[in-house]
């Protein structure tokens, strides 16, 4: 749901942009660039409202403009949610440190216009893991499903793009993915011998993205 939720977000304010609003660029040195740093701020927090509607969960992002061309920060999500994102697993906490690159579009307040993501997340998910027995006795289940809880870390990369108003106010959208580092295919089934197996659903990837609104400072 949350991942839909981005896309559609997505696809509706590319085409809302670039059909309805002529934009008129006025492209400056760095230098210039520099002064605006001084009239907004070179740090940003930041909001992810789809988190916030859709789970509920509060994903909250603080971002240092380090010049036109680059940034850096991290973003901290925490779900409240106490139903998976999916049916077998989901992800519960997450600091996510990254780096980005901005081109193409780089405006008057730096910082601005189509970026690319190098990113790092360090989560705490739940996952299911599930036993069935092949010959169970008369007062045994026939299956059983434990919830697990584990740490995990994935880099990734993403793109997305923001836009910032002359008030300091931004608003930004970015999809991304990562690969957990410890997962080891472990999705898969495990049989242990001939009279149960065990499969665990531990995810091997991770979703990142959202629509953001955020303020200079």
């Amino acid at each position: 749901m949350r991942y839909s939720l981005v896309l559609i977000y997505i696809l509706f304010f590319n085409q809302t942009f670039s059909q309805d609003v002529q934009q008129v660029e006025v492209i400056k040195n760095d230098k210039q660039v520099e002064e605006l740093f001084d009239q907004l701020g070179d740090s940003e927090i930041k909001l992810d409202v789809i988190d916030l509607l859709s789970q509920p969960a509060l994903n909250i992002g603080y971002e240092k403009i380090n010049d036109s061309y680059s940034s850096y920060g991290a973003d901290i999500f925490l779900n409240f949610n106490n139903n998976n994102a999916s049916r077998s697993w989901s992800e519960k906490f997450s600091l996510n440190p990254f780096y980005r690159f901005y081109f193409l579009n780089k405006t008057d307040f730096g910082g601005e216009g189509y970026f690319a993501e190098i990113f790092i997340k360090f989560s705490n998910i739940e996952y299911n893991r599930e036993t069935y027995y092949y010959d169970p006795m008369p007062n045994e289940p026939y299956s059983t499903t434990e919830k697990i809880k584990s740490w995990d870390i994935a880099p990734g990369v993403g793109v997305g793009r923001k836009w910032v108003n002359k008030k300091g106010w931004t608003f930004e959208y970015m999809i991304g993915l990562g690969r957990y580092l410890f997962a080891n295919g472990e999705s898969e089934d495990i049989p242990y011998d001939d009279d149960y197996s065990v499969t665990d659903y531990r995810p091997q990837a991770t979703f990142k993205g959202g629509i953001s609104i955020g303020k200079r400072f």
